[in-house]
This record gives structure tokens, sequence and C-alpha cells, in this order.
């Protein structure tokens, strides 16, 4: 048993138990999402005591100079010293403008930042209301200090479920961030891009398609949406609509679940995406990789295209991780 303090107050952690851990097993109100130190919202501040290899892991530049940790990546040395982290040192104030509904289980949702975050689509930011819920979301669309994001309603979801039935516009939020760095970039622009988004991911893959026709993209383009039921390609025709502006951009539709219709002329076929991806496009210097979506099928796909031969600087990824509320795990 290891103790350490956070706040003053002494916590005992058992054997290669986390910091995050030990305080919800402790009954502490610690913020956290995704448990995997991809969302950043079980940040606290290191004062004092040796800090864990991997604490800092993907914390910005600035965020490890004001010595931030990953609650969830910290596995606590005896006599760690701890603080928790004021909202406004990490958050700046916004306000909900408009929410559309997409589908009867996706929304777009927008808000309007009090400063401008220089954003870039792709990145994501973290979503608090008033209560402290906060929730990691994909920017699928930035103007400014607007910003568009693209929500699926969770079973069970605290923050989706209060989106979808009780958020009204004008409601006052917290956001922290941008995070992330599946973006464009100027030097791209004579790399085959390969985007694929699964589910919602398709909002920051299309956003990504956008950003970089922006900036005068030289070669092909090719964007794959991998949905579980046609209804669900709630993007289609804006990705259709592209494809034939630009000569470049090329557009497939994927059905991951067992078709219940006959999909013949819809425009789409029932194959995983990135099967479909790897038959297309044999593994080459100059292909670039784009995943963005559910957690479980990124992470697949990035394994499966490093084993393929892609270059692993030239996977980028966006994985959608949020908070397991299953009573059983899974497996």
């Amino acid at each position: 048993m290891t103790t350490f303090f956070l706040d003053g107050q002494a916590f005992d952690s058992d054997e290669n138990e986390s910091v995050l851990e030990t305080l919800i097993r402790s009954g502490n109100s610690l913020n956290y999402s995704c448990k995997k130190g991809a969302c950043k919202t079980c940040l606290l501040q290191h004062v004092g005591g040796d800090l864990s290899t991997g604490s800092q892991r993907g914390l910005s530049a600035r965020l490890k100079a004001n010595h931030y940790l990953c609650a969830c990546q910290c596995i606590p040395a005896e006599g760690l010293k701890l603080k928790t982290v004021l909202e406004q040192d990490l958050f700046v104030s916004a306000q909900l403008v408009e929410q559309v509904f997409m589908t009867d289980n996706m929304m777009k949702v927008v808000v309007k930042v009090s400063e401008n975050l220089n954003c870039l689509v792709g990145q994501y930011i973290n979503l608090r209301r008033h209560d402290g819920l906060t929730r990691s979301y994909a920017i699928a669309k930035v103007d400014g200090n607007v910003i568009e994001l693209h929500v699926t309603r969770k079973y069970n979801g605290q923050f989706s479920g209060w989106l979808f039935n009780t958020a009204s516009n004008g409601e006052q939020l917290l956001i922290q961030g941008p995070l992330g760095q599946c973006v464009y970039k100027a030097e791209y622009q004579q790399d085959k891009l390969i985007l694929i988004g699964h589910g919602a991911g398709i909002g920051a893959a299309l956003g990504i398609v956008e950003q970089a026709l922006a900036m005068s993209h030289q070669a092909e383009i090719y964007l794959y949406h991998g949905a579980r039921t046609v209804e669900e390609l709630y993007l289609q025709k804006r990705c259709l609509s592209l494809m034939l502006a630009h000569k470049n951009v090329h557009y497939r539709a994927c059905i991951t679940a067992a078709a219940q219709i006959d999909l013949t002329g819809l425009r789409c076929q029932q194959i995983q995406p990135f099967e479909l991806a790897a038959s297309e496009h044999p593994v080459t210097r100059h292909n670039r990789v784009f995943l963005c979506g559910e957690p479980e099928a990124v992470v697949k796909a990035q394994q499966q295209a490093f084993l393929d031969g892609f270059e692993y600087a030239k996977i980028h990824v966006l994985p959608f991780e949020y908070k397991d509320l299953r009573s059983v795990k899974r497996g």
C-alpha cells in the first residue's frame, strides 16, 4: 500500500493502482472520462514527491511546464503530493448556441467560446457543464471562436442525454483545449490522403478533407464512412456533393452491420471501411492515413495499417474515448 496526498488529504493506494482509481474507490469526486490518458479530464498538479514514468504522457509542453499530470496514468510513489487544478487555469467560458438533429441519435452542437482558442478540425475539446460533468468531443468545423461538434446519443450517456433531452440554446459551458494532433498540415499537399470516419468520426474526417481543399491540396483524397446502417450515413449527401465538386475527392460509404435492405442503388456497400481502403490503396511512402471515431474501430485500423506497412508517423488517429458505463465490462 502506498500513501499519497491530494490537497493535503492522505489516500492509500493499492499495488499498481493509479491515482484516479484510488480516488474513485475512496469516493473522491474528481472528474474523469476515458481513463486512458486521452481526454485530459482528470488533470491534477504535481507539487511534491517522485512522479512515475508516463504520468505526463501526451500532455502539451505548456501543461508539463505547469506540472500537470493525468491522474489515470499516474502510479503514486510514497509521499507523492498533488493539488486540485482550478477551473480558471484550464477552462474558458462558452455558450451553447445551436442544436440540430441530424438523425434520431446524432446531433450537431455548436458552441461559441469567449475567446479564440485557435482550434483545428481533427482536434478535440472537453466540454464541462454547470455541475462539473465533462466529456470530450471532436471538432467537426471551426470558424473563429465558433465550434461545431457532432454528438452521438450514448445509451445511459449522462452528457449526451443532457444535450439531447434537456439542454437549450444559451446554456453556459466551460471548454478545455484544443487537444490532439489529428490535423491537416500544408506539408501534406503531395500525399495521398486516406481518411476513415467511424460513426460520428465522419464529421471530423470530412472537416479535415475540407481543410485540405481550402489549403489547395494537390494529391488524391479518399474518404470512407463506416456506419452500422444506411440511416447513420448522415453526411452522405454532403460527401457526394464534395466529390462531384472536386475531381481529386473520392467518397465511399460502408455499412458495417448485416444489411436489412437491398443496398443496390444506395451508393454504399456492406464492408468494413478499412478493409475496403486497404484493398484500394497499396502501401506507398506518399500515403497518409487519418482515422476518426469509435475507439475500438480506430485502434484496430491503426494496428492493421502499421502491420500492412504504413509509416507510423503517417497514421493519424482521433479515437472517441468516453466513460464506460456498462455494469458488466466487455470481455
